[in-house]
């Protein structure tokens, strides 16, 4: 068996619940030391109470940043423009060698995209696809950050009936809908963009389906997704009206609900939530 490589989401998920358990039994056993009736009390009872406790406060934060990003002027869609700087890809061992595998493997860049200025957050993305254009592979760049992951990797795929295969590992809690023709399979545990395409190929010869060459731009396809998007969002209840955001933020209750769910999916179990709004 293969160690687990320094940073992999596997070990952050280990020490978050190390954390919350650790915590609790601390508390527990400084509650279980006070000795306030003089009587033996089991410590299992403080414990879960502690147990609790820890999970209503990491609630408080993070709904608390749910509420904080609906109000915010960050869109849960960017709207991304050409990138003409070429300076898409990071001085970064681990980006290199993803860059050199895209070479091998006879990918070739179509476009690179950007979010944002410079005196702000950016967001890079840039894409490739394979000799017959059917694979389209999108990888997002980010800034330095705790999780000490700088890259999420998209991999798209056309049917000739118009379903749009993706298999991603990003790791972020969008927790939104997908329309009914989208097959979308995240796996937020995976690092290896090469598995990531193995697994993407396995899943469409199961649907033996006839896929077609992509026609439109990446910039152009992701306007179309992004408009899509959000009025799939608004329909099922995820997301306001443009003209209630000043008010309510851009959140419905239902889809604070939701992020506040996949945020802790992802950061204790690794796995989004659906994304497909249940059939009635």
């Amino acid at each position: 068996m293969g160690i687990i490589p320094l940073r992999h989401p596997l070990l952050h998920i280990a020490n978050r619940w190390l954390r919350w358990i650790l915590i609790a039994l601390l508390f527990a056993l400084l509650l279980n030391n006070q000795d306030w009736t003089g009587e033996k009390r089991s410590i299992f009872p403080l414990f879960l109470i502690a147990f609790l406790a820890w999970f209503l406060l990491e609630t408080m934060i993070n709904w608390a940043k749910i509420s904080s990003f609906s109000r915010s002027d960050y869109p849960l869609f960017p709207r991304y423009l050409v990138n003409h700087k070429g300076d898409e890809w990071p001085v970064d061992q681990k980006a290199i060698k993803v860059k050199e595998w895209l070479s091998q493997k006879d990918f070739t860049k179509v476009q690179s995209l950007k979010f944002g200025n410079e005196g702000s957050f950016v967001l890079r993305t840039t894409f490739y696809e394979d000799t017959t254009g059917t694979y389209r592979i999108q990888i997002h760049f980010l800034p330095p950050n705790p999780t000490g992951r700088t890259m999420f990797f998209v991999v798209s795929t056309l049917a000739e009936d118009g379903t749009r295969f993706t298999t991603d590992n990003i790791s972020m809690p969008f927790a939104i809908y997908v329309p009914e023709n989208w097959d979308l399979h995240r796996k937020p545990l995976a690092l290896s963009l090469p598995k990531l395409l193995a697994f993407h190929k396995e899943r469409l010869k199961s649907t033996r389906k006839t896929l077609v060459a992509w026609e439109i731009e990446p910039q152009d396809d992701l306007d179309r997704q992004r408009r899509h998007l959000e009025q799939i969002n608004i329909d099922h209840g995820f997301l306001h009206p443009t003209n209630y955001h000043e008010e309510y933020g851009r959140l419905t209750s239902e889809g604070r609900y939701r992020m506040w769910k996949e945020m802790w999916l992802l950061s204790y179990l690794g796995c989004p939530l659906s994304p497909r709004p249940n059939k009635t």
